[in-house]
């Protein structure tokens, strides 16, 4: 066999292997979980790029989880992505208490983290990115931090988030740009409907719903100090933060969440 046949052969046996890890799931409050880590991830991306196919991604944190469990159609959504990865420490430890350790997340993976290896990702590759999301004094934050941290990547275009939802102009915008990556931040479920109605019209390899994640990319919006993300205590500074639009998400919400998981535990015994 020559050295190329051999070179050729490895690569189908790890895009067989990808397929593999990206199709196993856990079921978290209806939700399908993919267990593939940030190689499988990023190995996927490229691959889908480098083919102009088509792949979705969102990263559900708990919060999601309850809303999937008040709304049925959110949860369809959901079950439509090809990637559902996992956001915050309590996804994480609800994977460990219903699955155990062999069939649970590898590690703790915050959304924020995901926004880095992507970025670092792009800006490696020199990905074409567009932007569709948030305020427009985010996006404007968003254009001078990429230049100066990430200044590889290219921004293929950037669209602030407050449009009608019929509006279907903006699709012209994106495949116009020919992006490699639709990074979409319009907050969930409305980013959610937006691309399950116009996937089938978008011409991009990648998109990705990231809620408030242009908010983290921009540096408009900031990670908890690392000691507290030591502690999994970065809600509690998300909280202190964003205290009138938050509070019934946390204070409420993570007791709600760890009361279902514990039913899911017992309805699955």
């Amino acid at each position: 066999m020559t050295g190329s046949s051999t070179k050729l052969l490895r690569y189908i046996n790890h895009i067989f292997d990808i397929a593999t890890v990206l199709t196993t799931h856990i079921n978290i409050l209806g939700i399908p979980f993919c267990l593939a880590d940030d190689k499988d991830v990023t190995d996927r991306i490229r691959h889908c790029i480098s083919t102009r196919s088509k792949l979705t991604i969102v990263q559900p944190h708990f919060f999601h989880t309850l809303l999937g469990n008040k709304n049925v159609a959110l949860i369809d959504l959901y079950r439509r992505y090809d990637l559902v990865l996992p956001d915050g420490y309590g996804v994480y430890i609800a994977s460990r208490f219903l699955h155990g350790k062999d069939k649970s997340f590898k590690r703790v993976f915050n959304g924020t983290d995901f926004y880095d290896l992507l970025l670092r990702e792009a800006n490696l590759k020199r990905w074409r990115i567009f932007f569709f999301g948030d305020t427009e004094n985010v996006i404007e934050s968003l254009k001078r931090r990429l230049g100066n941290v990430f200044p590889e990547i290219s921004i293929a275009g950037a669209h602030h988030g407050f449009i009608d939802p019929d509006d279907e102009g903006i699709v012209s915008i994106i495949n116009a740009s020919h992006p490699d990556i639709l990074i979409i931040g319009m907050g969930t479920p409305k980013q959610d409907y937006w691309l399950w109605n116009y996937h089938h019209r978008l011409d991009v390899p990648v998109s990705i719903t990231v809620g408030a994640g242009i908010g983290f990319m921009s540096g408009d919006k900031r990670r908890a100090p690392k000691a507290l993300r030591r502690l999994h205590l970065e809600w509690l500074y998300r909280l202190l933060q964003e205290p009138l639009r938050l509070w019934r998400r946390y204070l409420i919400g993570i007791p709600k969440f760890v009361f279902y998981i514990f039913l899911q535990k017992i309805q699955t015994k």
